[in-house]
C-alpha cells in the first residue's frame, strides 16, 4: 500500500505503485521512488584511492609481488592491502613517498601518486619531489658535508651543491627509499682507505640508520660528519655500536646507538679510474 506520509504522490502518478526489496545477503535501504539503492556491504568496498592505485600499478606494468619486493615487504599481501582492503580516503604520505621512485621508474608521474595521498601541485615540492626528471630516472641531491655537519644530512641548513640523475633500476637494487631520502656526499679524509678514497662521492640512504646488518654509515663524531664502519654489539642494552675505520692507523671506539647519531647507510660509491 502507498503511504502518502512517506512517499507523497505528484499529479499524474499511479496510486497503486509499490516498492519491494529482497535482501537475503544483507539489509538494503531503498530511497524514495527507487532512484538509488544502498547496500550495507558497500561499506566494505575498497576506497577510490585503492582502485586508482591498482590502475597506476597496472599501467606501470608492475605485479603486486614486484612492488612488494621493491618496498622491502616479505609477501605481496602486505602491499595488496592498499589495493583491495584500504578504506580511508587517502593513502599514508610516507607510504606514497616510497612508491614514487618504484612507479616513477616505469613512467608514472610523482604527482599522480601524491594525489592519492591528498597532496596536489606545488605542495609536492616540500616533499622532495624532483620535477622534470625523465621517466626511469631518479634525481638526487649532492650535499656539502662541511656545511651540513651541524644538522646532519637532512637538516634545514643542508647546502645542495649539485644534482645527480641516475637510472632508477641501478638504485633500486640497493634501496627502495624515495629520492628525497637519498644524498650524495664527498668522502673527507683517509680513514676509510683503501675502501673509500678522499674526494670520492658516495650515495647515502638516510632512511636506513640501523646497523643491522653492519655496514658503512655516515655518523656524527662530535666534530663533523664522517664515513665509518658500524656494527651493532649483540645483547647490549641499550644497544651499543662499534665504529671503526678501514685504515688501520685509526682506532675504533664504541658508542650507544643514540650517541652514534647515524645519518644513513652508504649504498654506493663513484670514483674515477
Amino acid at each position: 500500500m502507498h503511504d502518502p506520509s512517506l512517499f507523497p504522490l505528484y499529479p499524474g502518478e499511479r496510486k497503486d505503485r509499490t516498492l519491494k526489496a529482497v535482501a537475503p545477503q544483507g539489509e538494503k535501504r531503498i530511497a524514495a521512488y527507487g532512484i538509488s539503492v544502498y547496500h550495507a556491504r558497500m561499506a566494505d568496498a575498497p576506497s577510490s584511492v585503492s582502485r586508482k592505485l591498482k590502475q597506476l600499478r597496472q599501467r606501470a606494468g608492475l605485479s603486486i609481488r614486484e612492488v612488494a619486493h621493491a618496498l622491502g615487504m616479505e609477501n605481496g599481501s602486505s602491499y595488496q592491502h592498499y589495493e583491495d582492503r584500504f578504506r580511508k580516503p587517502f593513502l599514508p604520505l610516507d607510504f606514497t613517498q616510497r612508491l614514487v621512485p618504484i612507479f616513477g621508474a616505469k613512467g608514472i608521474e610523482a604527482g599522480e601518486l601524491f594525489a592519492l595521498a591528498g597532496v596536489e601541485g606545488a605542495a609536492t615540492r616540500g616533499l622532495g619531489v624532483k620535477h622534470g626528471t625523465p621517466p626511469g630516472m631518479l634525481r638526487i641531491d649532492e650535499l656539502d658535508v662541511r656545511a651540513s655537519a651541524g644538522d646532519g644530512l637532512t637538516g634545514e641548513s643542508e647546502k645542495i651543491v649539485a644534482e645527480w640523475q641516475l637510472p632508477s633500476e641501478v638504485v633500486r637494487y640497493h634501496s627502495s627509499a624515495p629520492a628525497s631520502e637519498l644524498r650524495f656526499i664527498t668522502v673527507l679524509g683517509d680513514s676509510m682507505e683503501p675502501t673509500l678514497q678522499p674526494g670520492q662521492r658516495v650515495l647515502v640512504d638516510t632512511d636506513d640508520r640501523t646497523p643491522t646488518p653492519p655496514g658503512i654509515f655516515v655518523v656524527w663524531d662530535g666534530l663533523g660528519l664522517v664515513v665509518k664502519r658500524v656494527q651493532a654489539l649483540a645483547h647490549s642494552d641499550p644497544m651499543r655500536v662499534r665504529i671503526t675505520s678501514d685504515n688501520p692507523k685509526y682506532e675504533g671506539y664504541e658508542r650507544t646507538l643514540a650517541e652514534a647519531y647515524i645519518q644513513g647507510r652508504v649504498i654506493g660509491q663513484w670514483r674515477g679510474l
